[in-house]
């Protein structure tokens, strides 16, 4: 059964036929605004086939990603935390989910 409580008009379709992310190079486009707000002690890398961006310091990586409702996740993959960022989805301008992902990682280091 299809589950239609979360709907968006997207302005980049985060979902192709098959229900696989679609977002290209914005992910990693979030990520290397947010190593601009973060400093320069981070790194900023595509995910497998560009469907998540990751942000990298001291041992540590992120993942930034976009879930099935259309949401930004960020997942700490040493620990495996997964926080959905408030304020932001997939429809946000890749500079403001860089400052939410900036904000959330500045407030764990």
């Amino acid at each position: 059964m299809h589950n239609d409580a979360h709907t968006f008009v997207w302005t980049h379709p985060p979902y192709d036929d098959e229900d696989a992310p679609v977002l290209g190079s914005q992910l990693l486009t979030v990520a290397q605004k947010a190593i601009e707000i973060l400093g320069d002690q981070w790194g900023a890398a595509a995910g497998p086939g560009g469907r998540t961006g990751h942000l990298r310091t001291n041992h540590t990586v992120f993942t930034i990603g976009v879930c099935e409702a259309g949401d930004i996740y960020l997942r700490n993959d040493g620990i495996g935390d997964v926080r959905h960022l408030p304020h932001v989805n997939a429809n946000s301008s890749p500079d403001d989910i860089a400052e939410a992902v900036a904000q959330h990682v500045g407030d764990l280091y």
